[in-house]
């Protein structure tokens, strides 16, 4: 289903979903998101939830004090999209707040704060309701700065006309 603007200009929506690697300092973990796409002729606003870690088995057997750290950052972004066939390119920026938690030794600390999200998507449509592409985010605030890259499936109402 594509809706259409009084204007003619189409209107898209999809979720965007997967997994991958994340940095937050030197540190390398998991990640994975979620992210809610609506198009608006050649603009996209997004509202996600990304989440990322370095608890895994690996970190405990190399060094069972080693400092765990969970971090979760719910953003709202607006950014230009570039369509091109079955092609989709975008970037944006916008408002978020990042939660941090960490733990070492036992001792958990929990610290929240504003953030800007940033976001760039590249992705191909397989049909007018599935695709998969790369998903690369950041998260800039004062509480830890992380980033990382997502593998992701797009499943929603893509615009058949670009």
């Amino acid at each position: 289903m594509s809706l259409r603007s009084q204007s003619g200009d189409a209107h898209s929506w999809w979720v965007t979903m997967g997994g991958g690697l994340a940095m937050h300092g030197p540190v390398l973990g998991m990640t994975a998101g979620i992210d809610y796409c609506y198009q608006i002729d050649r603009s996209l606003i997004s509202a996600r939830l990304i989440g990322a870690t370095n608890e895994n088995p690996t970190v405990k057997q190399i060094s069972p004090s080693a400092t765990t750290y969970k971090l979760t950052d719910y953003g709202l972004l607006y950014g230009p999209l570039w369509p091109s066939g079955s092609w989709r390119m975008s970037v944006g920026a916008g408002i978020g707040l990042v939660r941090v938690t960490t733990e070492s030794r036992g001792a958990m600390d929990t610290q929240s704060g504003v953030a800007l999200p940033l976001e760039a998507q590249v992705s191909y449509r397989f049909t007018s309701f599935a695709g998969a592409g790369l998903y690369a985010y950041g998260s800039i605030n004062g509480v830890r700065t992380f980033g990382g890259v997502l593998l992701v499936v797009q499943l929603g109402s893509f615009s058949t006309t670009d």
